[in-house]
């Protein structure tokens, strides 16, 4: 079963993201466990499913992508942790079986992380290696050291299809692709056409970025307000200040005695002359609610980008970084609107450029 990152009741009491974006209904966002996989939808009915090796720490995954069209191709994408220097190959533990490359990889590298991985694309290389992972029960990662270098740890990873089908069959559903000639396990006979388009994206129209000056310090009513929501009678000023409007301007003050090692809780108060200073809320859109759960009221490791007016906010699940919750808002003129979220569960290694994406809008 894979590993699932810990909440504490405290911020499961204060409504997640991920809490709140997990729990979405079918159509919308949506996240289901299948025994050593996970499977998760986003709002466009575009859908991934991940295998993780067994190991703690990840040192490679699996990971199967399709989008929500009806011709929709589907990828499949194996990353590897491997050295500098190093191949891998890659096996199943039934030698019959085909689909694999079977020459040693030195694997695609990417510029956001340190992972080599194996990009299956070509829709009949996608169709036999399909095939094979379905009979198989594991994919082995062999690694293979450069001369002299020292010895690969783990040499070896195996990563359990157990799950597969059934986390194939699940999104087979969720993109209403089920007795249709494009399913990927509940394949029928009925055309392509029968699909149904996928949702057209929501729209957010960003506020223009104010000429404005850069923001005071903050007054003591927001100073009051700070130290009221981190329950810090310390607080003395702001550790930021971000200029939204000619008339608005949002302060940051980090909540110490709140914090963690590597997630930061912050209060983030917005002050409006001729207006209670208030803190900022984050309303999930209606794609990304589900159980009567309306937003978010913690904000862990935020950032924002002053050229797009956009929020991002960030809950490791440990502090390598490879699971959690992350998720940018935009400032519309009035209040941060979501336009992307992302999660990950599972703490095996799972680089955020390929979390899976549980929502997204497009700026305007």
């Amino acid at each position: 079963m894979p590993q699932r990152c810990n909440v504490s009741p405290r911020l499961a009491a204060a409504g997640l993201l991920a809490c709140a974006v997990l729990c979405a209904g079918p159509a919308s966002a949506e996240m289901k466990e299948f025994r050593d996989w996970i499977a998760a939808c986003d709002n466009t009915r575009t859908c991934n499913a991940y295998g993780f090796d067994a190991d703690v720490f990840g040192n490679a995954y699996l990971r199967l992508e399709r989008g929500g069209a009806a011709d929709a191709p589907l990828n499949i994408i194996v990353a590897v942790s491997v050295e500098d220097g190093a191949t891998f190959k890659l096996t199943f533990d039934d030698p019959k079986l085909t689909g694999l490359p079977t020459e040693a990889l030195a694997g695609a590298a990417s510029d956001g992380d340190d992972l080599r991985r194996l990009v299956v694309s070509e829709p009949q290389a996608v169709e036999t290696l399909l095939a094979s992972l379905r009979k198989a029960k594991k994919l082995v990662v062999t690694r293979i050291d450069a001369p002299g270098a020292a010895p690969s740890d783990p040499r070896t990873t195996e990563i359990s299809l157990s799950g597969l089908a059934a986390a194939l069959l699940w999104i087979d559903d969720q993109q209403k692709r089920v007795g249709t000639l494009t399913a990927l396990i509940g394949r029928g006979d009925k055309a392509a056409s029968t699909v149904p388009p996928p949702p057209a994206l929501p729209a957010v129209t960003a506020a223009k970025v104010p000429a404005e000056p850069k923001a005071g310090k903050a007054s003591t009513a927001v100073l009051a307000k700070a130290r009221a929501a981190c329950a810090d009678k310390t607080i003395a000023e702001a550790e930021d200040a971000t200029r939204l409007s000619a008339n608005e301007v949002m302060y940051w003050f980090v909540c110490k005695e709140q914090s963690g090692a590597y997630n930061m809780l912050y209060a983030l108060l917005i002050d409006s002359p001729g207006k209670p200073v208030r803190q900022v809320e984050f309303k999930l859109p209606r794609e990304a609610v589900r159980q009567g759960q309306r937003g978010v009221e913690t904000d862990m490791n935020p950032g924002f980008d002053e050229s797009t007016q956009t929020l991002t906010l960030l809950n490791k699940g440990r502090g390598i970084g490879d699971c959690g919750q992350t998720s940018d808002w935009v400032w519309d003129g009035r209040e941060f609107r979501m336009i992307a979220a992302k999660e990950m569960p599972t703490c095996k290694g799972v680089a955020p450029s390929d979390w899976p994406v549980l929502y997204r809008a497009q700026r305007k």
